[in-house]
């Protein structure tokens, strides 16, 4: 009988898992190998399963902490909405639960806007920073009509003959038109697992303004984007802002690169880290 081909998942027996408790409620992560820390902040409606394809290229340098935000993933549902500050918290926590007191911080999307801000608060703690999938800051005039789109937002109710579900299986099909099916699937059950979550953390944390933690950041700074993103844009526009800052494109990558590219991300990402990049 031919084996199946085991999916890339958090499942695997290579991290080592538990739970934390915190101001926002249990928090999951999971650790894996050894060496200098890299602390990996996953996206909004997402999970710590958007680092996992990763882990086995990075796991034998580093010792790579992950963790699934306050109401995603297996951690709790918070009682109150949380926000970057929350998110940041919990963050620390883990840390702290870890005997951690400096490390490396990665963090996608969402999740960037997390890593720079606990960079801004915490410089004493943080080694280097890699921020991925962010985008240039917007103008006034681009913010009002951000606000405005934002705030009009609202979950696509489900049907019985699950049309949305199909819309938004295309759409992740879309997102990563070279990927394998498999690397389709996980990004897409997790946005679909995200909708029984009480809050929507893109609206929290894209609200938060993140100038003030950008002007901030004192630690060498990684910006990554994929080229084929269309989440980002002006990104190289953060260089003029950022201190100590470089910037690396993906041509074939996507809003989930860490999912497709993981291997091409974790070759950056050593780089960057042991200054070779």
């Amino acid at each position: 009988m031919k084996k199946k081909k085991l999916f890339r998942t958090t499942a695997h027996g290579i991290l080592k898992k538990g739970y934390v408790n915190t101001a926002q409620g249990q928090v999951h992560f999971g650790t894996a190998g050894g060496g200098p820390v890299l602390l990996l902040v996953h996206q909004s409606s997402s999970s710590m399963e958007e680092y996992a394809a990763m882990v086995p290229f990075l796991a034998a340098k580093y010792r790579l902490v992950l963790f699934d935000l306050p109401g995603h993933g297996m951690s709790e549902d918070p009682s109150d909405e949380p926000g970057v500050e929350e998110f940041t918290q919990a963050a620390v926590a883990v840390l702290e639960h870890l005997q951690i007191s400096k490390c490396s911080i990665l963090g996608h999307h969402g999740g960037a806007l997390i890593s720079m801000n606990f960079a801004h608060r915490f410089p004493k703690r943080t080694e280097k920073v890699i921020l991925s999938g962010t985008s240039g800051l917007k103008s006034f005039a681009e913010k009002q009509i951000f606000s405005k789109k934002l705030a009009s937002k609202k979950k696509v109710d489900l049907e019985k003959n699950g049309t949305s579900l199909l819309l938004a299986w295309q759409r992740y099909v879309a997102y990563m038109p070279e990927a394998e099916l498999a690397d389709i699937l996980r990004p897409y059950l997790n946005s679909v697992m995200a909708r029984m979550r009480p809050y929507d953390a893109h609206h929290a944390v894209l609200k938060w303004d993140r100038q003030p933690a950008l002007e901030g950041i004192r630690a060498p700074v990684l910006l990554l984007q994929g080229l084929q993103d269309e989440f980002v844009s002006k990104q190289e526009n953060l260089l003029t802002i950022i201190p100590n800052a470089q910037r690396k494109v993906l041509k074939n990558g996507g809003a989930f690169l860490f999912f497709d590219k993981a291997k091409e991300c974790a070759e950056l990402i050593d780089a960057f880290l042991s200054g070779e990049g």
